[in-house]
């Protein structure tokens, strides 16, 4: 009789988020996808416990109850008041509910490891009996308040002070920086161990030709965030007075109040990203400011497309080309020209930015075997 080998059970891990990992279409949701997939690839089980900011469609929950080895959802409620009168304490959009929740699951539940979602979710940890706690922070929100007034935005969403973040950071094992820039400053502001762990792309443009030919020179996709809505307003305004190009904008951002005088074909919102990709021949990033890794300019590299944009959108990025890396919107919109009129130099970027795509994705693979092994030392009986 032979013998029967059973392979040894991976790590469990515990992922909590405030957003879906399904659909994938704004960055951190594709970031926190990702993210799972790579840790699944090496081996761990990934149960994924939603407190659903972002709601919960019933076409979601079951992408994510298939995705992941358990989906737990947790309905959100409003953040709290304001801790403080010029920015959010860490703990104000974490709610008793959402701990004591956490409390319960992994009261019955054994994991080796607990990954959290954004410094303002960690709380969490505070509530739990797990060997490892991994804070993956997307972003520093530390000043984040003063950044958006000095571009002239309404502070929105999360911002706080950099010692309200530090008690976050305290509170794990592990904190995640997602470029080396903001893994340095996180360094500077906690004894935690820290690890840069960028966005890992699937290099799907890898499996051979595309199978249809772009109808469209260039497109943006992004979602409606403030800078987002203020970096193509910029864009739209300096190629409303240069000869007409041939551009597409999708994504969340078609649903803004934004009136284009540079006439972009409008696509609304997508069922999936590749529907965008597969019919634009070059993708535009025309980031004026912003802050942390902006996921869309890797998720277009991923696809194999020629991207071209400003310093912000490849910030964490190690390019060299020059259409990488435009100092000003109106330098962006004159190369945008310039693309246009040059077959030589479409294929120039087209090869840059694969190149930096295949480079970029040997460099997270390392960065992801890396804090899988930490995962492995710390579990219990791997």
């Amino acid at each position: 009789m032979k013998a029967v080998w059973a392979l040894p059970a991976g790590p469990r891990v515990l992922v909590v988020s405030p957003m879906a990992s399904h659909p994938p279409f704004a960055g951190n949701s594709a970031r926190l996808l990702a993210f799972n997939r790579e840790l699944m690839l090496r081996g761990a089980r990934v149960d994924l416990l939603y407190y659903g900011m972002e709601g919960l469609t019933s076409q979601a929950e079951r992408a994510m109850r298939a995705a992941w080895h358990e989906f737990i959802f947790v309905p959100s409620l409003p953040p709290a008041k304001q801790s403080f009168a010029t920015h959010w304490g860490i703990d104000d959009w974490c709610p008793d509910e959402l701990c004591a929740a956490i409390e319960q699951h992994t009261s019955r539940h054994t994991y080796d490891a607990i990954v959290v979602n954004y410094s303002w979710m960690s709380r969490v940890f505070e509530f739990c009996d797990i060997p490892l706690k991994i804070l993956d922070t997307h972003d520093v929100f530390a000043d984040r308040r003063d950044k958006m007034v000095r571009a002239a935005l309404e502070p929105r969403w999360f911002f706080t002070s950099a010692s309200e973040e530090a008690k976050a950071f305290s509170r794990a094992d592990i904190v995640i920086g997602i470029q080396d820039s903001e893994t340095g400053l996180i360094a500077q502001r906690s004894a935690s161990r820290v690890l840069t762990v960028g966005h890992p792309p699937d290099l799907s443009f890898l499996g051979g030709a595309p199978s249809t030919v772009p109808a469209v020179l260039f497109g943006y996709f992004a979602s409606g965030n403030p800078w987002n809505k203020r970096s193509i307003s910029a864009l739209d305004a300096e190629l409303s007075g240069q000869p007409r190009i041939d551009w597409v904008i999708a994504g969340t951002i078609c649903d803004s109040s934004i009136i284009f005088n540079a006439a972009p074909l409008k696509l609304g919102r997508l069922s999936q990203p590749a529907d965008f990709y597969e019919h634009v021949c070059c993708v535009i990033n025309p980031m004026i400011g912003g802050t942390g890794l902006k996921i869309k300019t890797i998720e277009a590299l991923s696809y194999g497309k020629p991207v071209i944009g400003t310093v912000p959108s490849f910030e964490g990025l190690s390019s060299v080309h020059p259409f990488h890396s435009f100092n000003s919107i109106a330098d962006m919109a004159c190369g945008m020209q310039d693309y246009a009129a040059s077959a030589s130099l479409q294929t120039e970027i087209a090869e840059a930015s694969r190149e930096l795509a295949v480079g970029y994705a040997a460099d997270v693979a390392a960065q992801f075997d890396e804090l899988f092994d930490v995962i492995k030392e710390t579990s219990r009986g791997y």
